[in-house]
C-alpha cells in the first residue's frame, strides 16, 4: 500500500445531535458530583424540609388532628403566598446557596489546571455544550431540592383545599420556578467564572463565598452612605428579595426588609451579573493552551 494512502483523514461519519453532546458532558458531571459521600448526605438532608411541610399541610387540614394538638382555629396562618416563601422559599434560597457554594466552584478548574480543555473542544463539543452541560447539572440537581418539592407542595394544598383556593394562588408554583431558577443560573455562572480562575477547589470556593458576601455588606454601606437603591444594584440578595416579593405578590412586613428597588433593576442586576460571569468563563475556555 502507498504511503499517501495510510495518511490520517478525518472522520466523515454522522455526528450526533448537538444536545445529546451535552447530556454526555451532564452525565460524567453529575456523576463526579454523587462521588462525594457529604453532597449526598446534604441532597437528602434537604429534602427533610418538604417533607415535613407536607405533614405539616396535612394536620392543617384534618380538623381531628388538630384538636388532639390543642391547636385553635383561630392560630392557623393563611396558606398563601407569605406562607409559601417563609416556609420553603426562603429556606430553599438558603440551600441553593449552600449547594452551588459546595460544588460549583470546582467543576470548571479541574479541566482547566489539568489541560483538559483542548481534548473536549478538539471533539465536536463547542463551548456553548460545555457550559450547559456543567451547568445543566446544578439545575437539575437545584431544582429538585428547590420548585419540584415545592410544586408537590401546591399541588396537594389544592387539593386539600379545594378548588377557590387553587384560583387564587395559580401564581405561586410560576413564582417558585423562577425565582429558584433565576437564583440557581446566577449563582452558578458566578461560580464557574471564579473556578475557572482560581484552580484550587478550597481557595475557589472561599473567593465565591467572598464576592456574594462582599456584595451584600458593600451594598449595605453604600446605601446607608448614600440612599437611594444604588447600594443594593452590587446586592445580589436584594435583588432576589425584591423578585420574590414581586412573584409570591407577598408582604413586605412579612419579610421584614424588601429593598426600595423596582423588579426591573432587579431582574436587569440578574442579567448584568450573569452575562460578565458568562464573558469572563468563555475567555478561559480555549481550546488551546499558551506555554510562555
Amino acid at each position: 500500500m502507498a504511503i499517501f494512502q495510510k495518511a490520517y483523514q478525518g472522520y466523515s461519519g454522522p455526528l450526533s445531535p448537538p444536545f445529546e453532546r451535552t447530556l454526555v458532558i451532564f452525565r460524567y458531571a453529575l456523576a463526579d458530583v454523587f462521588q462525594s459521600r457529604l453532597f449526598v448526605a446534604f441532597f437528602f438532608i434537604s429534602l427533610l424540609l418538604p417533607v415535613l411541610l407536607m405533614c405539616a399541610i396535612y394536620v392543617y387540614h384534618n380538623l381531628e388532628l388538630l384538636l388532639q394538638f390543642e391547636v385553635s382555629l383561630d392560630d392557623l396562618t393563611e396558606i398563601n403566598g407569605n406562607a409559601f416563601v417563609l416556609a420553603m422559599q426562603i429556606p430553599q434560597n438558603s440551600l441553593l446557596f449552600l449547594m452551588i457554594l459546595g460544588i460549583g466552584p470546582t467543576m470548571i478548574s479541574p479541566d482547566l489546571r489539568n489541560n483538559a480543555m483542548p481534548l473536549y473542544l478538539s471533539r465536536p463539543i463547542n463551548k456553548a455544550s460545555y457550559i450547559f452541560g456543567k451547568l445543566l447539572v446544578l439545575i437539575f440537581l437545584g431544582s429538585l431540592i428547590s420548585w419540584v418539592p415545592a410544586l408537590l407542595l401546591f399541588i396537594l394544598q389544592a387539593y386539600l383545599a379545594g378548588d377557590s383556593w387553587l384560583g387564587q394562588n395559580l401564581h405561586l408554583p410560576v413564582a417558585s420556578i423562577l425565582t429558584s431558577l433565576t437564583w440557581i443560573v446566577s449563582l452558578s455562572l458566578v461560580a464557574f467564572a471564579v473556578s475557572a480562575f482560581v484552580k484550587w477547589k478550597s481557595v475557589a470556593r472561599m473567593f465565591f463565598f467572598g464576592i456574594v458576601l462582599l456584595g451584600s455588606i458593600l451594598g449595605g454601606v453604600i446605601e446607608e452612605v448614600f440612599g437611594g437603591v444604588g447600594g443594593y444594584v452590587v446586592n445580589l440578595y436584594a435583588a432576589l428579595e425584591v423578585l420574590m416579593a414581586a412573584l409570591y405578590n407577598a408582604d413586605s412586613d412579612v419579610l421584614s426588609f424588601v429593598p426600595q428597588m423596582s423588579v426591573g433593576i432587579a431582574v436587569l442586576q440578574f442579567l448584568i451579573i450573569s452575562l460578565l460571569a458568562l464573558v469572563l468563563l468563555t475567555r478561559r475556555i480555549r481550546a488551546f493552551q499558551v506555554v510562555s
